[in-house]
């Protein structure tokens, strides 16, 4: 006999783990949820050490599309604090640099992104545009392209 359930079984959604329930939030605009799912998880003690660094990064993210920047700034430094070569939250304060016009401190932290992880695009992108703010064409075009590759 037909079973439809079972036929069907392998194209039904799976329902969505808490975190990737707040990188949907995050993706949506609804930073306020983000934080709030973000937070609870980042109670559970039994994360890895990357896990903690990536959820601490992205409620820094969350805090910074809600004008927190001193506590997003805090997030970034304690995924850091978590994993020392975590690219993400390394690039995330390099933005928070540029964003502030502090041209040098971003490029410092995108080259510690890029020094901890070559293959990390978003660093090689927002080094290009700290290049080009900085008049550097061609070391931005360079860097340009790398993103490219790998983004």
């Amino acid at each position: 006999m037909f079973n439809l359930g079972r036929f069907l079984a392998p194209w039904r959604r799976k329902p969505l783990t808490p975190y990737e329930l707040a990188l949907r939030d995050l993706a949506r605009g609804e930073y306020a949820q983000a934080l709030h799912r973000l937070d609870t998880l980042l109670e559970d003690e039994t994360l890895t050490g990357q896990e903690r660094a990536a959820r601490l990064n992205k409620r820094g993210v969350a805090l910074v599309s809600l004008h927190r920047r001193d506590e997003a700034l805090r997030a970034f430094e304690d995924a850091l604090a978590t994993v020392p070569r975590f690219a993400p939250a390394l690039v995330n304060i390099g933005n928070l640099h540029l964003e502030s016009g502090e041209l040098e401190p971003a490029v410092a932290r995108y080259l510690a992104a890029i020094a901890a992880d070559d293959r990390y695009g978003p660093a090689h992108h927002n080094l290009a545009v700290a290049y080009k703010r900085m008049g550097r064409t061609a070391d931005s075009v360079r860097e340009l392209r790398r993103a490219g590759k790998l983004m």
